[in-house]
């Protein structure tokens, strides 16, 4: 590998850690909009320690979060494939096809793949992995924290302030919808094109997901996050778009609401439910990510 082509990966590897700082600055951004928001405009005395968990915070930060690497992502989709180019390609294809039918008016039509409608057949298998992963992750850490209960105490703290009987309709609409587009397109959208352009393609999968892991500031998330980061990065590779890790996302956030404490309130339910998920999962996940054969 020569020096240019080495110092070119290096620089992509440079811009793919770019968007994890951003988002850190990002989220000081909106801390300090949602107290000048609470105090300046709503009138409402709103504590600085309080003010990292307020549902405003998370709704601006996930906004501002789509807007920005939104629009990175689509400059870089657009310096893969120019519109003009795909246009004018799209155009001559066209062109040709028609000309083809009336030259061969009984030819049939190419029969082509189509992603959208591939990924949509799918959706029932993203539940089940979405919902799936949810509860064995949240069995697992049931498992765990009555072992070090220390370890996890700060935890449980973070996760009943996002995801408890009392949480507000902010947080639950950033947390559920918003907030799974603005990390698809920053690390599945934005990092992942970036590493994929400096290294290896399982290497690039495995290094976005420790960002995603890193982002979430904290030991045990850092775990889960790194596993769940690795499917996604897979997801968006097979499907070739984000939106399947978006869908997916999505339900894996809303899951947070929907496991019973029922599953997992003493260790042998716990064990039983992460088995269960996991037997559910895996073979979910191995047809989720079987190679398809395009037709043409």
């Amino acid at each position: 590998m020569s020096t240019n082509q080495q110092n070119k990966k290096g620089l992509q590897l440079v811009f793919a850690a770019v968007p994890l700082l951003l988002s850190f600055i990002i989220s000081l951004i909106a801390f300090f909009a949602a107290v000048f928001i609470n105090g300046a405009i709503l009138h409402a005395d709103l504590p600085a320690e309080k003010a990292a968990g307020d549902g405003l915070v998370y709704l601006i930060t996930y906004s501002l979060q789509i807007i920005i690497f939104g629009f990175w992502y689509v400059m870089i989709l657009q310096e893969r494939a120019p519109l003009s180019t795909r246009s004018s390609e799209a155009g001559t294809s066209d062109r040709k096809k028609a000309a083809d039918s009336r030259k061969n008016p009984e030819k049939k039509q190419d029969v082509r793949w189509n992603p959208v409608t591939y990924w949509a057949t799918r959706l029932p298998i993203l539940l089940i992995i979405g919902y799936g992963l949810q509860l064995a992750v949240s069995a697992v850490i049931a498992i765990l924290s009555t072992a070090f209960p220390s370890l996890f105490s700060s935890y449980k703290e973070l996760i009943s302030s996002l995801a408890g009987t009392g949480v507000d309709t902010m947080t639950f609409i950033a947390v559920s919808f918003l907030a799974p587009i603005g990390e698809e397109l920053l690390f599945r959208g934005v990092v992942f094109s970036y590493a994929r352009g400096a290294l290896k393609k399982k290497w690039a999968i495995l290094f976005q997901a420790v960002l995603f892991g890193i982002y979430h500031l904290n030991l045990v998330q850092f775990v889960y996050a790194l596993v769940i980061g690795y499917i996604l990065g897979v997801l968006a590779d097979r499907a070739g778009s984000i939106v399947p890790g978006i869908v997916l996302h999505v339900i894996i956030n809303l899951s947070a609401y929907l496991v019973p404490a029922f599953f997992i309130d003493n260790i042998p339910k716990a064990g039983l439910s992460f088995a269960l998920a996991t037997a559910i999962v895996i073979p979910c996940l191995m047809v989720m990510f079987r190679k398809k054969k395009k037709k043409h």
